[in-house]
């Protein structure tokens, strides 16, 4: 047997085996297995579920809890690779044993049926689970497990049937989701394992189409979630390198753009290397996944992002002592702007970074995030994303989903769009624009939305970082007349919250900011849901301000990175004249970290009376937003 996932398959569990967590897990999975107990905990497990489920008699229809993604996890067959796992870890017959009963009992008693196609037979797993049988053949095979002549030609007979079921399901909807490229990777796989070059062509069609259609220019995927971003990615590069190790040639624009998918990837993880809740998404450590496409394309970049991330999921594909090119780190990459999805990462220090969201929705995996943002400090997330837990039509979902799960603003206790059920979303807060920019140690991000604007309201968000020391959250709030303002800052669980003197500190593992808050706003401190994975629920802090508006209000939150930095406010006034600028439209800064003071003109709407240059503590200039350090030359980030 041919292994193309695996150039030494006993060599790579060895690797893997070294580390007794992977094992212990890889273990337990098989063991539950042998008596028809099933969990699901993969790494990138898409529903993830941790309570066990029994059968006496299995049925591959179930649906428990309630919640039909149980059931499309368990048609996947993760368990079956882990059986094989286990036996070439221990050399354990019974994993073989049980590996051939699970198959043969899915074989004779599942099958293909327009009511099995809802649920056992669903086309995504069944794209999804030829690659972990595939897997499976390769260990076994390997590790001297001989499957009988019987089972084998049953084997075939069943990847048949998926080969023939996945050639003719393909609609419109396929083209555009991350089913089409799950789907199409399974079947190019198959079908090169059964010698059906028709299979093979066609898929490796669909998955150069699929890409066209679903990479947006800046790399991102659109559906915006970095869980299905990666899952993509994940499809496309195991065809990638499958291919070439079978010697097939894989169509240009398929390559091209899978390697656009990785950058994007990679430029939007965390310092840790784990992915931010971005959508609907688990928190994961995807650096094992850069680095296979590092590998692939040979990309001194996608190596920087990668290193420390090489575990037990690289080695699975990759030979024993493979190295990665040279890591390089790209010119400007503290600035990461992904303009098309409007989604951007200012890295403020090599473990401070903030995530900004104002762009597209995407697909039913996309949040409600307008002006959302993350900030990452220390050793782990500050302020985060709520993530999804479920995908059921329950208040859960609507919670974590809508505007009132993210680091944004709510107007008048009404979200800005309108989710009809779990997928579904109309009246979108379409974005009128994303800016990001980064002059002379200072960057930018700004974003705008009009969600309320059939109430004649308009949200504009301006955050701007200075040096690896602050960050400046001042929200432009324009209404017709009057409106009420909730600003909301979720927490990352382990965080503790303390209001000091109109302040707020917040610390967690030893990592601590201080927020100085808007005096004009009531600042209330509760407790709010966040879901790290499917299926867990966590209590976290939340802080909501709250400000009432009267036709045009600027609402300035600084966030003090270091310990010991100060703040106090300043009038925005004019040289000419001394006149100040109304602060409904502006607001001035003095900054201090214990080492340098930096001077802040923030001004949101043009005001010519006066005079044209404007003065705030020591910074002048003509410009929106500027900036000087310790009174000298003022940096402009927006005229």
């Amino acid at each position: 047997m041919r292994y193309l996932h695996l150039v030494d398959p006993i060599a790579s569990i060895r690797v893997c085996q070294s580390n007794p967590l992977w094992r212990a897990h890889v273990l337990d999975i098989a063991d539950r297995s042998l008596s028809n107990t099933f969990i699901f905990t993969e790494k990138y497990e898409m529903e993830r579920c941790t309570v066990p489920v029994s059968f006496d008699e299995i049925d591959w229809d179930a649906v428990p809890f309630g919640d039909e993604e149980w059931c499309f996890a368990f048609n996947r067959h993760t368990f079956l690779l882990n059986n094989a796992k286990a036996a070439a870890i221990t050399g354990d017959r019974r994993y073989l044993d049980n590996w051939i009963r699970l198959f043969k009992d899915f074989f004779t008693r599942s099958h293909l049926s327009e009511n099995t196609k809802k649920r056992s037979w669903r086309s995504l797993e069944c794209g999804i689970r030829i690659e972990n049988y595939l897997r499976s053949l390769e260990l076994l095979s390997a590790s001297k497990m001989e499957i009988d002549g019987k089972t084998m030609d049953d084997i075939s007979t069943f990847l048949s049937v998926h080969v023939d079921y996945l050639m003719e399901t393909h609609t419109d909807f396929h083209r555009l989701s991350n089913w089409g490229i799950l789907q199409d990777h399974g079947l190019f796989l198959a079908s090169l394992h059964l010698g059906r070059q028709d299979g093979m062509q066609e898929a490796l069609r669909r998955l150069d189409e699929e890409l066209r259609l679903q990479v947006l220019p800046d790399g991102m995927h659109w559906e915006q979630s970095s869980m299905y971003h990666a899952e993509v990615l994940h499809a496309a590069l195991d065809t990638i390198m499958v291919a070439d190790r079978a010697g097939i040639e894989v169509p240009e624009g398929m390559r091209r753009r899978t390697h656009e998918l990785a950058l994007a990837l990679a430029r939007t993880l965390r310092p840790d290397g784990k992915c931010y809740l971005f959508g609907d998404s688990d928190e994961i450590d995807m650096r094992d996944i850069v680095a296979a496409a590092a590998v692939i394309f040979a990309d001194g970049e996608l190596s920087y992002y990668a290193q420390g991330g090489l575990d037990e999921e690289f080695w699975l594909s990759f030979a024993p002592g493979t190295e990665l090119p040279k890591p390089t780190r790209p010119e400007g990459s503290r600035l990461r702007f992904m303009k098309e999805s409007g989604n951007a990462i200012i890295e403020m220090s090599d473990d401070a970074a903030i995530r900004f969201h104002c762009g597209l929705l995407g697909s039913g995996h996309g949040h409600l995030d307008q002006l959302h943002f993350d900030l990452y400090c220390g050793s782990g997330t500050i302020l985060t994303d709520a993530g999804r837990y479920t995908y059921t039509d329950t208040p859960e979902r609507y919670a974590l989903k809508g505007a009132y799960g993210h680091n944004t603003i709510v107007i008048d206790g009404c979200e800005p769009s309108l989710m009809e059920d779990s997928w579904s979303v109309s009246s979108f807060a379409e974005p009128l624009f994303c800016d990001a920019a980064m002059k002379d140690g200072y960057g930018l991000l700004r974003g705008s939305h009009l969600g309320y604007a059939s109430k004649g309201i308009i949200i504009t968000r301006t955050i701007a970082t200075i040096s690896d020391s602050f960050v400046v959250i001042a929200d432009d709030i324009s209404a017709p007349g009057r409106a009420q303002a909730e600003i909301l800052f979720h927490f990352d669980t382990e965080t503790v919250l303390d209001l000091e003197d109109g302040d707020l500190v917040a610390t967690s593992n030893g990592t601590g900011i201080r927020m100085f808050l808007p005096e004009e706003a009531e600042a209330r401190i509760s407790k709010a849901h966040i879901s790290k994975r499917y299926n867990e629920l966590l209590e976290t802090p939340l802080l909501t301000l709250s400000c009432g508006i009267e036709e045009r209000g600027c609402i300035v939150t600084v966030i003090s990175l270091k310990k010991g930095g100060m703040c106090r406010r300043s009038p925005v006034t004019k040289p000419l004249t001394g006149a100040q600028v109304p602060s409904r439209i502006s607001a001035g800064l003095i900054l201090s970290d214990g080492c340098d003071e930096y001077s802040i003109g923030i001004v949101t709407n043009e005001h010519p009376a006066g005079g044209f240059l404007l003065k705030a503590g020591k910074a002048e200039a003509f410009g929106r937003i500027f900036i000087s350090r310790n009174g000298g030359e003022a940096t402009v980030l927006r005229s």
